[in-house]
């Protein structure tokens, strides 16, 4: 992937999560910054999904874990083979919000 298919996807998948959340009447509000996209719940806790350029990798933190995911045969992936949109999935639900992004 070159750095600008990197970027390309990166905010393919930064749309997603705002369609998904939105579709499913989630109490968040989400936020880009550069190369980070905030979800704030309504606790005031955030998942933070942020683009790490020079590893061209996705990162997710959360009160959930943190996760580092490279792109590998068309999935964000880290590597003990853990799933972005799972991951994701998991860290709403910690975080209140049960959200499905498939």
């Amino acid at each position: 992937m070159n750095l600008s298919e990197y970027h390309q996807n990166i905010e393919q998948v930064w749309l997603k999560i705002e369609e998904c959340l939105e579709q499913q009447d989630c109490d968040v509000d989400c936020d880009i910054h550069g190369s980070v996209f905030t979800i704030t719940f309504a606790d005031r806790s955030q998942v933070v999904v942020n683009k790490q350029e020079p590893l061209l990798e996705l990162w997710l933190a959360s009160k959930a874990g943190g996760f580092h995911f490279s792109f590998k045969e068309d999935n964000w992936i880290t590597t003990d083979g853990k799933l972005f949109w799972q991951c994701l999935e998991q860290a709403c639900h910690t975080h209140g919000e049960k959200v499905s992004f498939s």
